[in-house]
């Protein structure tokens, strides 16, 4: 019969195996939403006005790629989606555009080493290849990399949030046929993934400082071997 002491390690040890499980999905899930929009068009919405080479329609503004309206004055009978990919800090960018790419590329980065560094742990710990005070130090440097990365995506996604609610500009170049102010402006759906990716990934490296270290056996009475 298993006594009280047997019973409260039993309950710490699935709570410590939950933890470890819903951390590592989040902190994958949230790397992997950072990874998406990073490349992704839809951080602004620009509803512009005819100009000379479009008629009036969306432009799908990114931190690495623009998407212009699919509706060439040129071509009547069907849209063209012409989209160009932006250089490292493009002259034109303001401060959050240029902001976001690097952080996003931090985030990236952090993001995929918090994961590898929280894994080990539970895999040396099990083929009995690692220390305790090793893995402790596996989990920190995980959940601190996880919080680094979360803070890189919810700063610049954040920040043009902000700028897209304000409606804000943006000094295209000549050769975009664009306006500095559109019509109106939207949020693209890569600034809520961007939230949530932020999210994920500070939640994760919270739990991860909180777990430390991996879950240990539960020590069975030897005066009963079948409890």
């Amino acid at each position: 019969m298993r006594t009280d002491e047997d019973l409260e390690a039993m309950s710490s040890l699935s709570k410590r195996v939950t933890l470890q499980l819903v951390g590592f999905s989040l902190g994958s899930l949230g790397w992997i939403l950072s990874c998406i929009i990073t490349r992704h068009a839809e951080w602004r919405l620009w509803l512009v006005d005819n100009t000379t080479i479009f008629s009036s329609g969306i432009a799908h503004v990114g931190i690495w790629k623009i998407c212009f309206p699919p509706n060439l004055k040129i071509s009547s009978d069907y849209g063209i989606v012409c989209c160009h990919e932006f250089n490292f800090n493009e002259n034109f960018f303001p401060v959050e555009m240029f902001l976001a790419q690097i952080l996003l590329l931090i985030a990236t980065f952090l993001g995929g080493l918090g994961i590898f560094f929280t894994l080990l742990p539970p895999w040396h710990f099990y083929m009995r290849t690692i220390r305790k005070t090793q893995a402790i130090c596996l989990f920190l440097a995980g959940g601190i990399l996880h919080i680094i990365a979360g803070l890189c995506v919810v700063v610049p996604v954040s920040w043009n949030f902000y700028s897209v609610a304000n409606n804000s500009s943006i000094p295209f170049p000549p050769s975009f046929h664009l306006p500095s102010f559109p019509v109106a402006q939207k949020i693209g759906i890569a600034i809520p993934l961007g939230i949530s990716s932020g999210l994920m990934l500070l939640i994760s490296g919270i739990i991860f400082l909180y777990i430390r270290s991996p879950v240990t056996s539960v020590r069975v009475n030897p005066l009963n071997p079948r409890s």
